[in-house]
């Protein structure tokens, strides 16, 4: 029984180290995709610059909602592996 309760708390251990890096890097690449495109500002003058502005403000709104939701996963996942520690320890 242990050993399963092992395997799952290793599974568990590596989706949250998963969804934390992933996390990261979704919020450091959107940032630097924002900060990229003001920097074209002065160069790219078409409709299309606007347009591109306008969907980065949408996309950023979902990533800010997704990455708020999934932080209260973080700390679920993390008391899951808490509780599964103390389950092994106790045995």
């Amino acid at each position: 029984m242990s050993s399963g309760v092992q395997n799952d708390q290793k599974a568990l251990i590596e989706f949250r180290n998963r969804l934390i890096r992933f996390n990261r890097t979704l919020d450091t690449e959107y940032r630097a995709m924002v900060g990229g495109w003001r920097q074209l500002e002065p160069i790219w003058r078409d409709e299309q610059y606007r347009k591109f502005g306008g969907s980065l403000e949408e996309v950023g709104k979902g990533i800010e909602r997704y990455l708020k939701a999934t932080e209260k996963h973080e700390h679920h996942l993390l008391g899951l592996i808490q509780a599964m520690d103390a389950y092994l320890k106790a045995r």
